[in-house]
């Protein structure tokens, strides 16, 4: 049977009408779909990061709970005992034997080790409580640390020190001695002693110091990188006012380099030979007539006695040559020098000679040529001093030497300088 215009038209729109729910049962399923898929993707991503936090603080727990605990250092002082080695004392302090002998191999090309003293400091450094190296400051400026390398090795390393130096002033008047008066100010003892020795060439400290006079001294301190005073520089300037005269002492490095110390006319205060060639001794006898403490006879006294205790250090008065060291029953243990410009000195009654003194042995001023003792036709410990020129006798006390150097040219000129700055910060 055909079908009629009119049943065909409406079989279109149901097929149509039916498509078209489809289609919106299909679009209603996909956003539900979606949004599914979204809520799920979601969930996943706050489960990820939730895991990635929960992981992330438990390994940083497992990275705190394993790193290393800070080092423990300590450091313990000791100090070498009279008698004792390096390696014995090391041991002595708990240190193995194989340490020990490490540490001597490392450092035996950079320290001298039999020239250790008692008293000598050594650092020995712990780390964790397990033995890790030494110091031992060699300078004031120089420490020498010997560092673990390997279980069984050690290196050495030089540390120095980064230091500085500025000037201090210092006044003293004399009371009773100039070396206690320069005790009482603070004057450091070595400077004091170089005070003594560079003033020795014009003045005799037995009689030419008295009560009132006066002393100043510009040195240098020296400071470490803390800022505490470690040890004293050079002198700088002294004045000594004694007797109406006004000694003045200024150091100056020439233009190749060497120091000496000047007067004020450039001349060097180290004269060719010394007024008493040795320290804290006492006048017993002086130059001329007098009656013998051996015969009780007149004569005359030629040389100088100087009490002092046995054992006490005689000093070469001047640069020479020894041309006796030896015994007479006079003299006893004496030694004689010749100097330049024809100068001689003998030195009588010793308990010893200095080391290495003999004839032909070239001495230098202020080396010690022996020991104060009382050999020979003596009473008592003291030291008979003589000075000859041209082979006859003079009195060592009255006689001016003559300077050793007089400044010139170009050097003259540099010291003249030199003072003209001291003027104005100088008293």
């Amino acid at each position: 049977m055909l079908e009629t215009a009119d049943e065909h038209s409406m079989g279109h729109f149901r097929f149509f009408a039916v498509k078209k729910r489809w289609r919106s049962v299909f679009l209603t399923l996909f956003i539900i779909s979606a949004l599914i898929f979204q809520l799920i993707i979601s969930r996943n991503n706050q489960a990820t990061a939730a895991y990635v936090e929960k992981n992330n603080k438990e390994l940083s727990t497992v990275t705190v709970a394993e790193e290393a605990p800070p080092a423990v250092l300590e450091v313990k002082n000791t100090y070498i005992q009279s008698g004792s080695s390096l390696s014995y004392h090391l041991e002595s302090n708990g240190i193995t034997a194989s340490d020990s002998s490490a540490i001597i191999d490392a450092v035996k090309d950079v320290i001298n080790l039999r020239r250790l003293q008692a008293g000598q400091k050594v650092e020995l450094h712990f780390e964790n409580q397990y033995f890790a190296g030494i110091m031992i400051p060699v300078s004031i400026d120089k420490d020498i640390l010997v560092n673990r390398s390997t279980s069984s090795g050690f290196e050495v390393v030089e540390q120095y020190k980064n230091l500085r130096s500025y000037p201090s002033s210092i006044d003293a008047v004399v009371e009773s001695s100039l070396y206690g008066s320069c005790l009482d100010q603070g004057i450091p003892e070595n400077i004091i002693m170089e005070l003594i020795q560079l003033y020795s060439f014009d003045v005799d400290f037995q009689r030419d110091i008295h009560k009132g006079d006066q002393l100043h001294v510009t040195f240098e301190v020296v400071y470490d990188e803390e800022g505490t005073p470690v040890d004293t520089g050079n002198i700088l300037y002294t004045t000594l006012k004694t007797g109406g005269q006004d000694l003045a002492i200024y150091r100056f490095e020439n233009s190749q380099g060497k120091a000496d110390f000047y007067n004020p006319e450039g001349q060097t205060v180290r004269k060719t030979l010394l007024k008493t060639p040795i320290n804290g001794a006492y006048i017993t006898s002086g130059f001329g007539p007098r009656v013998s403490p051996i015969s009780g006879y007149n004569s005359v006294h030629k040389g100088i006695d100087f009490g002092a205790p046995r054992g006490t250090p005689i000093k070469t008065s001047g640069d020479g040559t020894v041309t006796y060291a030896g015994y007479n029953d006079v003299y006893g243990n004496h030694v004689i020098v010749r100097h330049v410009n024809s100068y001689v000195t003998l030195y009588a009654h010793m308990s010893a000679f200095g080391r290495g003194i003999r004839r032909g042995t070239s001495v230098d001023q202020g080396q010690v040529i022996g020991y104060v003792g009382t050999t020979g036709m003596s009473t008592g410990p003291h030291l008979h001093y003589e000075v000859r020129y041209n082979g006859r006798q003079i009195n060592p006390a009255s006689v001016k030497f003559p300077p050793g150097h007089t400044l010139a040219g170009e050097d003259a000129r540099l010291y003249q300088n030199l003072l003209s700055s001291y003027e104005s910060s100088l008293p």
